[in-house]
């Protein structure tokens, strides 16, 4: 569309010159993936909200062992309002990378 306004070609029209039918047509390709991604979205959304399973997040996907080591990890999900009082302690540490 960009480059449709670049050539000249007007808007607002119902019907366009055929000065334009190659930008035209790759345009309303690239409109027609957006409708089918859309769609898609909508369907994944629909498939997740009947689908009846209230899974929650698993403990801790980033620890190998059972033992969270860091904040997020370290309560339920979902998380309770104002879990931490104050903020935790931060601990740096020194990585080879």
């Amino acid at each position: 569309m960009h480059f449709l306004g670049l050539s000249g070609i007007p808007r607002r029209i119902p019907d366009y010159p055929d000065a334009y039918p190659g930008w035209n047509a790759l345009s309303r390709f690239g409109s027609y993936i957006s409708v089918v991604g859309i769609c898609r979205f909508f369907v994944v959304v629909t498939i997740t909200s009947i689908s009846g399973k209230n899974k929650r997040c698993a403990p801790s996907p980033w620890a190998v062992e059972q033992n969270p080591t860091t904040p997020e990890w370290m309560v339920q999900s979902p998380p309770a309002f104002d879990t931490f009082g104050e903020l935790p302690a931060i601990k740096e540490t020194k990585s080879d990378v």
